[in-house]
């Protein structure tokens, strides 16, 4: 796996994006459905250590972290759904958050979190920390465009590849049929090697 280890002005800038995180702005979600969209019927499983199991309950978890649930967690899934959250939900009845940082969303305010995109993984490694994936470095093919990674001297990919990078799209639930299942099969052979 490659050192995702950022530049100073890197730092500066993730400080800057957990800043504005904080103010509830941007979270996350990690899903294995590349149609995704809100289901207000789904109730998701409470695998924390808690006083209150939430299992149950309709809703979604969503967190600021993504390396940590991936890293840390092993919660891996092939794509990421980005959310605009409308900072009031925190005085709705039924939000919760949790010890590991996520913040558990009732269906019964789905109404201020919005889908912004869902993207694969990777573009948001490439976006967060300017260098390749974690699944494309893995199978050393870059995610969207199934070129070979160049490797350096050491046997890794370039640092800082892809400086200020912005995923292009197409967004996920748009993608065709192919890409989508060549994102997952990819996933699948990278958790053979991590």
């Amino acid at each position: 796996m490659p050192n995702h280890t950022p530049s100073p002005q890197r730092v500066a800038q993730l400080a800057l994006a957990k800043q504005r995180r904080q103010a509830g702005q941007t979270w996350y979600h990690l899903t294995n459905r590349s149609r995704f969209k809100l289901d207000p019927t789904f109730e998701p499983e409470d695998n924390a250590f808690a006083i209150e199991d939430r299992s149950g309950r309709a809703g979604i978890y969503l967190g600021t972290d993504v390396g940590h649930w991936l890293q840390g967690k092993g919660y891996w899934r092939p794509f990421l759904v980005e959310f605009d959250v409308d900072p009031k939900v925190m005085d709705d009845p039924g939000i919760h958050g949790r010890w590991g940082g996520e913040l558990f969303v009732p269906a019964t305010s789905f109404d201020k979190i919005k889908v912004k995109r869902v993207i694969p993984i990777d573009a948001y490694a490439r976006e967060e920390y300017g260098e390749h994936g974690w699944v494309e470095s893995a199978v050393g093919r870059e995610f969207d465009t199934g070129e070979t990674i160049p490797l350096n001297g050491w046997g890794l990919p370039p640092r800082n590849a892809f400086p200020g990078y912005r995923y292009p799209g197409p967004d996920v639930r748009k993608m065709p049929a192919g890409k989508v299942n060549q994102l997952k099969k990819d996933l699948r052979e990278a958790l053979r090697y991590m």
